[in-house]
């Protein structure tokens, strides 16, 4: 049937040579390795991260409690960090998996010609009811880049066409939305080490005598924990049971005493 095809050099970016009016193919379905879209347990990332870049960026690593093995996500810069941490916090997303798989996409570039890509993603997640996001972190700036607004969609298309997956782009206009941003931040500041089940229990049975919705004060006085600072072992708690799913709490302003809280989504 063809063949004017050639191969492109797998990259984060479109390179100069990508065509100006390329469609995804019709003819030839897009495909992905490993074929889990990298969320099976023992996948491992597909592509390294290097310890030093020559982008304005700082690679560093991310603790996760989402990853099937445990080990620190090795992060690009901050800002994937910062994307990172929205994503651990929220219970609706259940497992994640960083540069998790390959994907290969075939584009129709007219008189018969294809070219064939392949694509990185920086994350694929599983949500709560068991849908897969494929996530890109992206500063805005770069999003508007002429080359990859092309390239968005027909990756976007792919994705959904062939493997049943949302793709998403998110920038810093969500991720560094205040005051959420904050309350991330505290969230994973409390995020303890090891769980403190005595502590848990406690504000268990304060949300059972109060019912909710109630506020971060009143839970904590009825809890009965005494907060040692630096140590509010209530509050603590109840950032963990929010990141758990069992309660939420109002985003909509920085969390302080007369923060709602309402039952989560577990």
């Amino acid at each position: 049937m063809l063949d004017n095809r050639s191969v492109a050099s797998e990259g984060r970016e479109p390179d100069a040579g990508f065509p100006q009016e390329a469609r995804l193919s019709w003819s030839e379905r897009s495909y992905v390795e490993p074929a889990s879209l990298g969320l099976a347990p023992g996948c491992k990332p597909v592509r390294k991260i290097a310890r030093k870049s020559k982008r304005i960026s700082r690679p560093g690593f991310f603790s996760s409690r989402k990853t099937w093995s445990r080990d620190a996500i090795r992060a690009e810069s901050l800002f994937e960090q910062d994307g990172l941490a929205h994503i651990e916090t929220n219970p609706r997303y259940v497992r994640i998996a960083p540069q998790p798989h390959r994907l290969t996409y075939h584009l129709d570039t007219g008189n018969d010609g294809v070219l064939v890509r392949t694509y990185v993603p920086d994350l694929a997640v599983l949500t709560i009811d068991r849908t897969v996001v494929i996530v890109d972190f992206k500063w805005s700036f770069l999003r508007r880049d002429p080359a990859w607004a092309k390239l968005e969609p027909v990756i976007r298309e792919a994705y959904r066409r062939d493997h049943g997956a949302t793709f998403r782009v998110l920038t810093e206009e969500h991720i560094h939305v205040e005051p959420r941003r904050t309350n991330v931040t505290i969230m994973m500041m409390h995020r303890p080490m090891v769980t403190d089940g005595p502590a848990i229990t406690a504000v268990r049975v304060a949300i059972d005598m109060l019912g909710l919705p109630s506020t971060i004060g009143r839970l904590r006085s009825a809890s009965g924990l005494i907060p040692q600072p630096p140590e509010d072992r209530a509050f603590s708690a109840l950032m963990e049971l929010a990141m758990a799913g069992e309660v939420e709490i109002d985003m909509s302003e920085r969390f302080y005493d007369g923060s709602v809280v309402h039952r989560g989504i577990r």
